[in-house]
């Protein structure tokens, strides 16, 4: 017995070009201004307070 499966798509020469200019335009970098407006910056987030341990506190010998 064969573990295989074939599998055949028909597909339109119309669609595989919109699917391979879809592909192209989405791994092409885009330049750092379009059309002299400068692109928006993200900030980093702001930092959060540090946060007190969740675990057990593990007490050393001679501390109460």
């Amino acid at each position: 017995m064969s573990n295989q499966i074939k599998l055949t798509i028909d597909i339109s020469e119309e669609l595989l070009s919109k699917i391979l200019t879809v592909v192209a335009l989405s791994s092409a970098t885009l330049p750092p201004s379009i059309g002299g407006m400068p692109m928006a910056i993200r900030t980093p987030p702001p930092e959060a307070p540090e946060r007190p341990s969740m675990g057990f506190k593990i007490q050393k010998e001679g501390e109460g």
